[in-house]
């Protein structure tokens, strides 16, 4: 999403989500990191905030909660350049995909689930009153009926006769079944209300009596969606599954969730996912825990995000964005279950409802099922309606102080606007999205290629316009300042940009570039791992939370046309813009905010003064009451569900599961030279997805860490023919998108684990087009790679400076990513490269790489030339592979293209004439040390890592390994981490490819407690006994996330790098057997392993230096502390 995430949902999904370099994040439903690793960390674009689980082998954050200032560095970063992106961060991508334009519809940098681009060109503005249906349902009025004809479907808006409840019912081919519910939740205070409520819900119902019917959804489910997530003004609560049986028990569990949770009963909930005081003993301190206020102050640990906190404040003072719907840790305690009950009872009515609806379920059953529900209520007044605010006459500038390690070339300045005081049209929306690319959309875009040239600071914040509430905003500015001073400057710069462009204009190709990538999107609609019916949900919920009509945000023909003809015209379309809604518009705030490196110590101070005058005012009988509230909550956290609990809660049978794993098409092909041609003939909607795969072997291991600065030079440089800004644009103009990644793997040993030596690593280019542009395609990608100006020594400062600022910020909330990282690179040779290529030592080595840059660029240029020599000496065997995803008449149609574009690679004289030296990374790569290390971060909260391995290479590995590692995911860990020690998330991953087992944790209050609980899974799982039943929960969930639907470019790349790294449709479906065939046994087994590693393992924590000193007294670990920042 290009646009500003601080809108966005804080998504609360307590799902794990996995990460990819696009999506690190959302349950690794493709690539697992066993199975490849993709971009460095630094460039997996993943902000969120939200509940945290974790995928085997993955980082995962869950239950994300979507408030401005906590996804603001999502945002910040999110438009950044840099190569097709692949997934990495669930919650947030999710939130950010309705951020980007016109919700998850128009423009979304997610993507967004083929749609078809055969299906454009007729009008689509729906048809009012169709007779479609003929017999609704009698518990409901059909307001209108609309085909959506760019995405073949059909929208029927109903209304519930009792209650007012609107139900949008949509009809399409898909399996992947949707449903939504949704509720305007504007808060008026800070106190984060709404987002505690969104996670409260789901601890239990009137129907489905267990504490967290969400965990059991997550054991036992084939949902390929689970989550929630609160906005500023809205929560929402969707979940998705391909499975009718499953789709109907998720839907019945959320609707019993939301309008009759325990939450409102029992106040041990609000005190577990809110806010208590907490002592065990009475002579302890008197401490504060709760699982929202402890992911609040990792949110608030990272500058980005107490940056994003001051704008929205600032911008809207007197309505409720000016608050925070997630909640500030120092307001949080003020909320009492009172005002919590009272909250709930007011704004989760179905008078205040949005409900939806998706897929090829049957309408009748999804409308019936729907008014068990509804049918309890009458019709209410609800008074929720989103204020608007009225604009300022004059700007305002604000300063303000986040915390830091050092006070030096760390100011951040942005300039902000609210651009609308009245509802904008759906043309005009549209304009704007293309607008918001032209000026911050990759690199070379007039706003992002401005600030980053003018040198003022290292990286820019914002991403143009941001739709996602009732008001746009509109967000640039620049981190890595060296003064205070330079906040000037910044305004003045973007101000006379923008002065600049209202006069002359863009140039032609600019606009035609924007103009085709934003229609590129829309007909692609590419989701990636996400249901269509997701973000087509998102999309709807643009207008219609604001009461105007849902269909209007998912269409673009009659506008799109609109537009072009506006521009044909030589209307100043942009120009306008620019000038109502920026340069002539005073409701303005600069924020410059400037490192405090005591702000830290004197918060924790300030915290720990206050409880103690709290304890210090408390009569023994408080006293007495609170250390019994804390033994109880925490006796009811540890306590089992009941059997007769457990009964309530919707079941799948093992019978329900598709025994025979998925395959995808795959053809190989030897051509020229050793060159490799694979093909994946599917249903693409007539779009060319071709991946350019070269052999990274060809570089030595010493020049891996310059690869993700050769990567961006590659197609931010500019070429020999084209400045970078051509470059862009004729990418832009020509292609859906052209980036450069890298792909790098231990290789898979069968069912062994795998030689830790064994590594596949190879450069691709990732690219896509219409049928009519695939010579342009090719033509593109062979320039992009022989004639990239890697002299250009100004973007290669540049990007340096922006890596190295987004690694700074990465570190203090992503923390978890780095831990992991950095734990498993003791042990194989892909990750020890991976780390050094992004892992949290390679800040240094980008440091050092500036440095070089700045002072010997002749020699870092000649090490860039030497790396694309090696590289384009293509002739050999596996050298170089073209991998191409599309129409199977498509790919037989541009077959001679393609065989002349590798003739044409073969023939370049950039490489060499012979073959390449392939490298012996095992003998060039140094692993990291073994032994437990700290990284002390300016920041309120911990990332605690723990794991080493659990079975040597050549031992035989089961897959029950990944149904048990889901099993303590989402059970002993969520219990014993999360619930009862307060961490936003605990997870553990197993890779069965390397034989490393991972204990991860996010946004934790603890360290040596943590670590503990890591070691006490050892002795659960070693003496587990487990029912039939409960077994057959986890290998359903199981099943459910190695089911995980995926859009044709990602089956087309997943097919390729199981085949580099050597899984066969054979291992894959044996993998599936064992996991259908997991016993009891295979955990008992497991957690004696678990009891070995427990002496051996490493620790692996980026935390406080509080909690570094707290820990060296209180666990057996010794910690080699690193500094980072």
């Amino acid at each position: 999403m290009n646009s500003s995430l601080k809108n966005s949902p804080r998504s609360s999904s307590r799902r794990p989500i996995p990460t990819t370099a696009a999506t690190y994040a959302k349950r690794y439903k493709s690539l697992r990191t066993s199975e490849i690793r993709m971009l460095p960390p630094q460039r997996r674009r993943s902000r969120s905030v939200g509940r945290c689980l974790g995928a085997a082998g993955g980082l995962a954050i869950s239950l994300t909660f979507v408030s401005w200032a906590a996804t603001r560095t999502a945002t910040r970063l999110a438009s950044s350049p840099g190569g097709v992106a692949t997934r990495t961060n669930a919650p947030v991508q999710m939130a950010r995909a309705n951020v980007a334009t016109r919700a998850g519809i128009r423009g979304s940098s997610l993507g967004k689930a083929r749609a078809g681009v055969a299906a454009v060109g007729a009008s689509s503005r729906g048809v009012t009153g169709s007779t479609a249906m003929a017999a609704p349902h009698q518990a409901y009025d059909v307001v209108k009926i609309d085909d959506v004809s760019e995405y073949g479907a059909k929208a029927t808006l109903f209304k519930h006769k009792k209650t007012g409840a609107e139900v949008l019912s949509v009809e399409k081919d898909d399996d992947n079944k949707v449903f939504g519910i949704v509720f305007r939740t504007p808060p008026t205070d800070s106190t984060g209300i709404p987002h505690i409520l969104e996670h409260s819900v789901l601890c239990g119902s009137r129907k489905y009596t267990v504490k967290e019917p969400f965990t059991e959804l997550m054991k036992a489910s084939l949902n390929t969606f689970l989550n929630a997530f609160t906005y500023p003004d809205r929560t929402c609560y969707p979940v998705a599954s391909q499975n009718l049986k499953d789709f109907y028990n998720l839907v019945n569990v959320y609707l019993d969730a939301v309008f009759h949770p325990r939450a409102i009963k029992d106040p041990q909930v609000l005190a577990q996912e809110g806010w208590h005081f907490e002592l065990d003993k009475k002579d302890d301190p008197l401490t504060r825990k709760g699982v929202v206020l402890n992911e609040m102050k990792g949110v608030y640990s990272q500058p980005d995000n107490i940056m994003g906190k001051v704008e929205m404040e600032s911008l809207f003072p007197d309505i409720t964005y000016g608050v925070d719907s997630g909640g500030d840790p120092k307001v949080i305690p003020s909320l009492t279950f009172q005002q919590f009950k009272n909250f709930h009872a007011e704004k989760y009515h179905p008078s205040n409802a949005r409900v939806y609806f998706y897929g090829d379920d049957p309408v009748d059953e999804r409308l019936a099922l729907l008014d068990e529900y509804l049918s309890e209520f009458d019709k209410k007044d609800v008074s929720t309606e989103v204020q608007w605010q009225p604009l300022m006459s004059e700007p305002r500038t604000i300063k303000s102080k986040f915390p830091a390690s050092s006070e030096e070339g760390k100011y951040m300045t942005s300039v902000n606007w609210v651009v609308h005081d009245k509802p904008l049209d759906s043309c005009e929306k549209l304009a704007i999205s293309v607008l918001s690319h032209l000026l911050m959309g990759n690199s070379a875009a007039v706003m992002r290629k401005t600030l980053t040239d003018s040198g003022i600071g290292e990286q820019v914040l914002g991403g143009a316009f941001d739709d996602t509430l009732q008001q746009m905003v509109f967000s640039v500015g620049l981190k890595g300042l060296k003064s205070d001073s330079d906040s000037e400057k910044v305004e003045k710069l973007v101000m006379d940009t923008l002065t600049k462009l209202s006069a002359e204009g863009f140039p032609e190709s600019a606009v035609a570039s924007s103009m085709n990538t934003i229609e590129f999107r829309l007909r692609e609609f590419n989701t990636g791992g996400y249901p269509k019916g997701l973000m087509f949900m998102l999309g709807a919920l643009d207008g219609w939370i604001y009461g105007g009509d849902p269909v209007e945000g998912l269409r673009f023909e009659e506008d799109l046309a609109k537009l072009k003809a506006k521009l044909a015209a030589k209307e100043p379309v942009f120009e306008n813009i620019i000038k109502k809604m920026l340069i002539q518009n005073s409701h303005r705030v600069t924020v410059s905010m400037a490192p405090d490196a005591t702000l830290e110590k004197k918060e924790l101070e300030v915290e720990t003064k206050e409880l103690q005058t709290i304890k210090s005012k408390l009569s023994d009988k408080d006293i007495s009451r609170i250390v019994d509230e804390t033994a109880a909550l925490k006796a009811a956290q540890a306590a089992e569900d009941p059997p007769e609990a457990m009964a309530t809660m919707p079941k799948l049978g093992l019978e329900d599961l598709e025994k025979k794993q998925k395959s995808i098409p795959i053809e190989i092909e030897s051509v020229a030279e050793g060159t490799k041609l694979i093909t994946h003939p599917m249903s693409t909607s007539r779009i060319m997805y071709m991946d350019l795969a070269l052999n990274l072997k060809a570089l030595p291991a010493s020049d891996m860490p310059l690869l993700p600065l050769f990567e961006r030079m590659l197609t931010e440089a500019g070429t020999a023919s084209k400045d970078a800004v051509e470059l862009s644009e004729y990418i832009g103009t020509h292609t859906g998108g052209l980036g450069v990644q890298h792909l790098l793997s231990q290789k898979v040993d069968g069912a062994n684990v795998a030689d830790p030596n064994a590594v596949v690593g190879y450069l691709t280019l990732r690219a896509k087009c219409v049928p009519e542009k695939v010579s342009i395609m090719l033509d593109t990608a062979k320039e992009v790679l022989t004639s990239a100006k890697l002299d250009n020594q100004q973007r290669a400062i540049e990007i340096l400076k922006e890596t190295k600022a987004g690694m700074e910020a990465a570190i203090v909330g992503s923390g978890h990513r780095y831990a992991a990282g950095k734990l498993s690179a003791k042990f194989t040779v892909a990750e020890a490269l991976g780390e050094s290529m992004g892992g949290i030592g390679y800040l240094e080595t980008v440091k050092g790489l500036l440095k070089q840059a700045q002072e010997d660029w002749p020699a870092l240029q000649a090490q860039l030339e030497r790396m694309r020599s090696a590289l384009l000496t293509t002739k050999g065997e596996d050298m170089m592979i073209i991998n191409l995803t599309g129409d199977e008449g498509l790919l037989k149609e541009k077959r001679p293209e393609i065989d002349g574009f590798i003739s044409q690679m073969h023939s370049n004289t950039v490489g060499g004439s012979g073959q390449a030296e392939l490298h012996d990374w095992a003998k060039e790569t140094k692993m990291a040390a073994r032994g437990s290390e700290g990284f002390p971060v300016p920041t309120q909260v911990n990332y605690v890592g723990f794991g080493g391995p659990l079975y040597k290479p050549g031992d035989a590995v089961k897959g029950s390994g990944q149904v048990i590692s889901k099993f303590l995911s989402t059970g002993f860990l969520w219990d014993q981490v999360r619930v009862i020690g307060g961490a936003y998330g605990g997870f553990c991953g197993f890779d069965p490819v390397s034989g490393v087992f991972r204990y991860l944790s996010y946004r934790d209050p603890n360290l040596a407690g943590t670590i503990q609980n890591y070691k006490n899974c050892a002795d659960y799982l070693a003496k587990i006994d487990l029912t039939q039943e409960e077994l057959e929960k986890a290998i359903i969930g199981t099943i459910g996330d190695v089911d995980s639907p995926q859009s044709p470019d990602q089956k087309g790349f997943t097919s390729l790098s199981r085949w580099l790294v050597g899984r066969s449709d054979d291992d894959l479906q044996r993998r599936r057997d064992e996991i259908l065939a997991t016993s009891v046994e295979d955990f008992r087994e497991f957690g004696k392993r678990l009891q070995k590693l427990n002496s051996e393992a490493d620790a692996v924590v980026v935390g406080s230096a509080a909690a570094f000193d707290a820990a060296s007294k209180e666990g057996e670990e010794k910690y080699e502390l690193v500094e980072v920042l």
